[in-house]
C-alpha cells in the first residue's frame, strides 16, 4: 500500500539510516543548532571491506575517523558461516546547510555508495534563552595585542541542570604562535543556565602577524533513560553521544618597538642583606619584579664582576589573573662572595607599556660593598735587605792584625770581578775559622735520639688517626664548612655543588645537608 512506503520512508528519514545493499549510512540527527556537532557512522558487511578516505564534509573538517569491527559466527543445520561487520565513524561540525555526499565503499571487490543526507542548521528563536541546553564557547577581550603582551582566553562548557552526563571528552584549542599558560583545573561557576565548566588560559604572543586559535570539542557521553527493564530489574541506561564545538578566534599581533625587555607595567625592587662583610663572607643580593604583565620568559640578568664569585639561584616566576588582569611576580636572588671591595651594579630594563604606547626605563641603584680582612685592607711590607759581610773582613784565626789590615778592615778593598776565589786567602781564613771537631760521644747522643723518636712515632701515629678520625666525623655548622671547603670550591663539581647548598642553609632556605658527604668532602680538602 502506498501509505506503508510513505510511513516507511519517514522512519528511514527519521532515524538517519539510509540503506544501500551491504552499506549503510547514520547520523544521530539531521537538524542542529551552530556548534553542535554531527555524528556520522558509515557501516558494511561482507569479508573483505575498504572505506573511502574521508577529511572534510561539505568543505568543513572531520575528526580523524575512528574503524571498529565485529565478526559473527553462525551454526546451521551443520554448516558454519561467518559474517563480518566493519563501522568508520567519523564528527564534523556544519555552521550553514550541507549534503554529506554519496561515500562508494568497496565490498569483496565490489564498489557500493551510500545515499546523499541533508544536515540542517537551525536558530535559537526569538525570546528564548539557552537554558536545558549544553553549550560551548570560546570568549576573549582582545583580539589585537602586542609581541610579549598576554591576554586572557577562556572555554566556558554549560552543562544544565539536571544533566545526564556519563562521559565528557575536552579537546583543547591549538595555539600556534603563542606562549600558553593553562590553568591546572577547571573552575566551576554557578549561572542561570547551570553549571558553568570555565577552562583559563593566558596566551603571550611570540611573533608579529596574524593568528587562529582553533575552536575548541567537547564530547559527551549522555545517559538516555529507557523504560525496559534488566532482568535484575534495573533500567536500562545508553550512552548517546553529543558533540560540541566554539568558535575560532583571529587574533592581530603588532611589532613592539625594538630593544625592549618587557611588555606591561612593572616595578623593579633591589635589595642586600649588607654592605659591609668580613672577607669571603656571603652578600645576599635580591631582584624582584611585580606588576600587570607577562614575566615567565624573561631574560635572567647576570653579573660579572673580577675575583668576586657569583652564585644564583633560579628564579621563582608566578602568573595568575586578577580582576581579569594578568598579575605576575619574578624573584631572583645572588649570593657575591669577593675578598677585596666591589660594587654590584646597577640595572636598567626598558618595558613597553601597550596601555600607553611609550616605552620606560627600569633602574635599580647600584651597591658599594666595603670587604674588611681582605687583600684591600692589608699593606704590603718592604722586606728586610739582607746584610752581606765583606769576604775581606775574615782573617785566619790567631794572626795578628797590623795597622794595614785594620785599615783594610774598615775600609775592604773592592774585589777584582776577574779574580777566582782560589786566590782569595780570607776566603780560606774564613772556612778555616768554621771548621771545628765533634766530640767522640756525639755520635752515641745522636743514636740514642734517633731510637727514641722511632719508638715515639710507633706509639703516637694510632692516636693522631683516632683524634682526625674524630675529628671528621664531628656535624658542621653551615659557616664552620664553608670556611673549610670555601677556598676549594673550584676543585670540583662536587665541592662547589655543596657551597651552593650551605650558602643556601646560611640564608634560612629549606636545604637538605647530606651530613655523611659533607663530612667525606671536608676529610678530602682538610690537611691534618
Amino acid at each position: 500500500m502506498p501509505w506503508i512506503k510513505y510511513l516507511l520512508s519517514l522512519w528511514i528519514l527519521g532515524t538517519g539510516i539510509l540503506f544501500s545493499g551491504n552499506v549503510s549510512l547514520y547520523v544521530d540527527k539531521s537538524s542542529i543548532t551552530k556548534g553542535e556537532g554531527v555524528n556520522v557512522t558509515l557501516t558494511a558487511q561482507g569479508k573483505t571491506i575498504v572505506f573511502p578516505e574521508i577529511k572534510t564534509v561539505g568543505g568543513f573538517p572531520v575528526d580523524p575517523p575512528q574503524i571498529s569491527e565485529k565478526v559473527e559466527a553462525n551454526y546451521v543445520n551443520g554448516t558454519l558461516t561467518t559474517l563480518r561487520e566493519k563501522s568508520l565513524r567519523f564528527t564534523f561540525f556544519p555552521d550553514t546547510n550541507v549534503t554529506i555526499p554519496s561515500f562508494a565503499v568497496t565490498i569483496d571487490g565490489k564498489t557500493e555508495k551510500t545515499q546523499p543526507v541533508t544536515i540542517h542548521i537551525g536558530t535559537q528563536a526569538q525570546g528564548t534563552n539557552n537554558q536545558g541546553q549544553y553549550q560551548l564557547k570560546m570568549l576573549t577581550q582582545r583580539h589585537s595585542v602586542y609581541v610579549g603582551e598576554p591576554f586572557l582566553l577562556q572555554v566556558v562548557f554549560i552543562e544544565p541542570r539536571n544533566s545526564a552526563v556519563a562521559q565528557a571528552q575536552y579537546i583543547a584549542p591549538k595555539f600556534n604562535g603563542f606562549f600558553v599558560k593553562a590553568s591546572p583545573q577547571e573552575r566551576l561557576e554557578q549561572t542561570p543556565n547551570g553549571t558553568a565548566h570555565v577552562f583559563d588560559y593566558i596566551l603571550t604572543p611570540q611573533k608579529e602577524g596574524t593568528f587562529t586559535i582553533t575552536a575548541p570539542q567537547i564530547k559527551l557521553g549522555i545517559k538516555t533513560f529507557s523504560g525496559a527493564r534488566d532482568p535484575w530489574g534495573f533500567f536500562n541506561n545508553e550512552i548517546h553521544w553529543q558533540a560540541l564545538q566554539g568558535s575560532p578566534k583571529t587574533i592581530t599581533v603588532k611589532p613592539t618597538p625594538s630593544q625592549v625587555d618587557l611588555v606591561g607595567t612593572f616595578t623593579v625592587k633591589a635589595s642586600v642583606d649588607s654592605q659591609s662583610v668580613r672577607a669571603n663572607k656571603p652578600v645576599n643580593y635580591s631582584l624582584v619584579f611585580d606588576g600587570q604583565g607577562s614575566l615567565d620568559d624573561m631574560d635572567e640578568p647576570t653579573f660579572d664582576l673580577p675575583d668576586v664569585t657569583v652564585y644564583s639561584d633560579d628564579p621563582q616566576a608566578t602568573t595568575h589573573v586578577r580582576n581579569n588582569q594578568i598579575v605576575s611576580h619574578w624573584e631572583k636572588k645572588y649570593t657575591f662572595i669577593g675578598d677585596h671591595d666591589f660594587t654590584i651594579p646597577a640595572l636598567s630594563f626598558h618595558v613597553f607599556d601597550p596601555k600607553t604606547g611609550k616605552t620606560t626605563t627600569l633602574k635599580t641603584k647600584p651597591y658599594a660593598i666595603h670587604i674588611s680582612g681582605g687583600v684591600a685592607a692589608q699593606k704590603p711590607t718592604t722586606p728586610a735587605k739582607p746584610t752581606i759581610t765583606p769576604a775581606s773582613t775574615f782573617r785566619p784565626k790567631g794572626q795578628p792584625v797590623s795597622p794595614k789590615a785594620t785599615s783594610e778592615i774598615q775600609k775592604p778593598a773592592v774585589q777584582d770581578a776577574n779574580r777566582s776565589l782560589l786566590e782569595d786567602t780570607a776566603y780560606y781564613a774564613q772556612q778555616t775559622q768554621n771548621k771545628f771537631d765533634l766530640p767522640w760521644w756525639s755520635l752515641i747522643v745522636a743514636f740514642l735520639l734517633g731510637i727514641l723518636t722511632l719508638f715515639g712515632g710507633q706509639k703516637l701515629l694510632p692516636l693522631l688517626k683516632r683524634k682526625r678520625s674524630i675529628t671528621h666525623h664531628r656535624k658542621y655548622t653551615p659557616s664552620e664548612a664553608l670556611d673549610l671547603l670555601y677556598p676549594h670550591t673550584n676543585d670540583s663539581p662536587e665541592i662547589e655543588a655543596m657551597v651552593r647548598d650551605l650558602y643556601r642553609a646560611q640564608r634560612g632556605e629549606k636545604v637538605e645537608i647530606d651530613q655523611g658527604k659533607l663530612q667525606e668532602i671536608v676529610k678530602k680538602v682538610t690537611v691534618l
